[in-house]
């Protein structure tokens, strides 16, 4: 494991997903997606660490050329205690990625959610 690799995921594990930058910004294109993991199944679980661990593996550290570029940043929040809203989550770890080295399982699961095909992964 590198130093960016992502923390175990629990069931208080909460995944944040945004794009951001760009010169031209629209607000649908800045559309935050949160993964509550403790509505995952454990298997559900799995998919997704696999699925942020590529995700590392995938951004190279160069930044990339250009200004208008956008990039998507990816956080895990962790919460206290099971009555913690979101905004009392903590954040564990952080991730910004490129737009054009983002996977294309992350790019859909910030578009669509979990749409329960996890579960056949």
């Amino acid at each position: 494991m590198n130093d960016r690799s992502p923390p175990v995921l629990g069931a208080k594990s909460i995944i944040a997903i945004r794009r951001e930058g760009g010169l031209a910004a629209f607000p649908g294109l800045m559309t935050l997606r949160r993964i509550h993991c403790d509505e995952c199944t454990e298997q559900q679980r799995r998919w997704l660490q696999a699925l942020l661990s590529q995700a590392v593996r995938a951004c190279d550290d160069s930044p990339p050329p250009g200004a208008d570029r956008r990039v998507f940043s990816v956080d895990i929040q962790e919460c206290g205690d099971d009555k913690a809203v979101d905004a009392d989550a903590r954040r564990v770890w952080s991730l910004s990625i490129p737009e054009e080295q983002m996977p294309e399982a992350l790019r859909s699961l910030w578009e669509h959610g979990m749409s329960g095909d996890e579960n056949a992964q």
